[in-house]
């Protein structure tokens, strides 16, 4: 049976080596070397015991803020709210209140109730400038607002609406949300009048749908700086690369890292050091000493999961995504390291040094990729396809090999060996495996073509729990007792006798079936 290796002229070099936990420095602009690490409630007290820990928080990058109150707990992050800056605040916004292209109501009330309940005046003076945009389609969809330049109408008003200057009366729609609506409003009076006059003043002449187009686009700006891509663009990240790329020199596309203390501050500490796997990729990550060579690592690690996340069309998600996404990129990542170095870790770090991860991370896919062809050709010609069957007929372990080959993002059937099913490849032994399966079933399926050309098979193949080994056994039991070829069971007394047959010539067990 040909192996992957063989399949693709390479020649895995298998060097046994151990595996320690990533690597983290001991310490990060004061973020300690075990923070990430330790229970929600203990980060927070952690931070909040520091002497100065407005400045860790302001310090932190955005991807690792995100990181942060997702693990702290949307309820419990008030304080980590209030430290954080502006720039951190709307990588926050811009992740939690889309869905795809869309705008999410509920999502925007209830970051502007947490935002208000941590720092009601920060928010205020945001919504009143950098954030004006936001503010408008907030209350747009909030607010009811009428003006009056005189008192004679206001006894005309229905019941609800209530002003702060005589002008501008304001009844609140999402009643869901009026503590925190008249809350805001009410900052915003007493932070500038004028500038809460004209914020109200303008929302008549706005439209919902345009301001959200162009609430979109800015977005898509300011995300695309941290590797969220629009779809078309991001999709680009499973565009595969032959294994030969990465025998050529130095690649033109290596980030070039500033030699700025306070630019490689804020490089994302927290994608590279929770994958939480061990692997040769993680391996030579954690014996890196280089520090400008390690951020490389962690920004561009940063970037191609957050690609993989917009390609996937997953952006706003939960901490286990992004998980996730941090999995997939670092067990791809090591396909493509031990399909060129074997699992020589000084091979490793110069292929790392020499390569962006996302030219590794696409070499790898296109590994999997290639093993997911070969499937499909074969799938389109094959017996079992065209009875229409589906792949759990092969029994759990193959079929559950094939379905994962065959999925939209091909991934490994691991079944009960670990906490889920499938995981995303990530050693050759996957491929192999996965090889080795693909060319049995093609034995197994043109035999299967060829015994029913005898008998008729049609009915048996109508029940969806039917797999093939009573086929098989049924035909080869009926061919050994020398009764008629079919597909129909067979007896207690005559398996019995099938038994017995193939068993002659054994003294004692294990039975060797001598001549079968």
């Amino acid at each position: 049976m040909e192996t992957y290796t063989e399949q693709t002229g390479q020649a895995a070099n298998i060097v046994s080596a151990g595996t320690e936990a990533p690597f983290l420095p001991d310490e990060k602009e004061g973020l300690s070397k075990d923070l990430y690490s330790l229970p929600s409630r203990e980060i927070l007290d952690r931070i909040l015991r520091l002497e100065r820990p407005q400045e860790l928080i302001q310090k932190l990058a955005s991807e690792d803020f995100f990181w942060l109150v997702k693990k702290i707990g949307e309820d419990a992050c008030l304080p980590a709210l209030k430290l954080a800056s502006l720039d951190q605040w709307q990588y926050l916004i811009d992740l939690e209140i889309w869905k795809r292209d869309r705008l999410d109501m509920s999502q925007i009330s209830r970051w502007m109730n947490l935002l208000q309940l941590a720092d009601c005046k920060r928010l205020v003076r945001w919504l009143l400038s950098e954030g004006q945009a936001i503010a408008y389609y907030y209350f747009l969809r909030t607010v009811e607002v009428v003006a009056l330049e005189t008192k004679d109408g206001v006894n005309d008003l229905p019941e609800g609406f209530f002003s702060l200057g005589g002008i501008f009366h304001i009844k609140v729609v999402d009643q869901a949300h009026r503590e925190t609506i008249e809350n805001i409003i009410s900052a915003m009076a007493a932070e500038g009048f004028e500038q809460y006059q004209a914020l109200f003043l303008g929302l008549a002449g706005i439209l919902p749908s345009v301001l959200e187009e162009e609430l979109y686009r800015l977005r898509n700006v300011r995300l695309a700086e941290h590797g969220f891509l629009p779809f078309e663009e991001a999709i680009t990240v499973y565009s595969p690369l032959k294994l030969d790329v990465l025998k050529t020199g130095e690649d033109k596309a290596l980030v070039d890292i500033i030699h700025d203390e306070e630019v490689r501050a804020m490089v994302p500490v927290y994608p590279l050091d929770q994958t939480g796997i061990e692997n040769v990729f993680m391996e030579v990550v954690s014996g890196v000493r280089d520090s400008v060579f390690l951020d490389r690592l962690r920004l561009e690690f940063a970037g191609l999961a957050n690609q993989i996340i917009a390609a996937d069309g997953l952006i706003g998600v939960d901490i286990e995504v992004l998980v996730q996404a941090c999995k997939k990129a670092a067990r791809i990542i090591n396909l493509a390291i031990e399909g060129t170095c074997g699992r020589d870790l000084s091979s490793a770090e110069n292929l790392l040094r020499r390569h962006p991860l996302i030219t590794l991370f696409r070499v790898g896919f296109g590994m999997v990729l290639t093993l997911k062809w070969k499937a499909e050709r074969w799938l389109r010609t094959s017996w079992f396809y065209r009875q229409g069957l589906e792949p759990g007929f092969w029994g759990d372990h193959r079929g559950g090999i094939l379905k994962g080959l065959l999925a939209r993002r091909p991934r490994f059937y691991i079944g009960s060996r670990e906490e889920e099913e499938y995981r995303d490849f990530e050693w050759l032994s996957d491929l192999n495996e996965c090889l080795e399966v693909l060319g049995g079933l093609m034995v197994l399926d043109g035999l299967l073509e060829k015994i029913s050309e005898v008998p008729r098979i049609e009915g048996v193949l109508k029940s969806p729990e039917l797999t093939f080994y009573p086929l098989l056994f049924n035909f080869w039991a009926r061919l050994i007792l020398k009764m008629e070829p079919s597909f129909s069971g067979i007896s207690l007394q005559q398996a019995k006798n099938f038994f017995s047959k193939l068993r002659e010539g054994d003294i004692e067990h294990p039975y060797g079936m001598p001549g079968f």
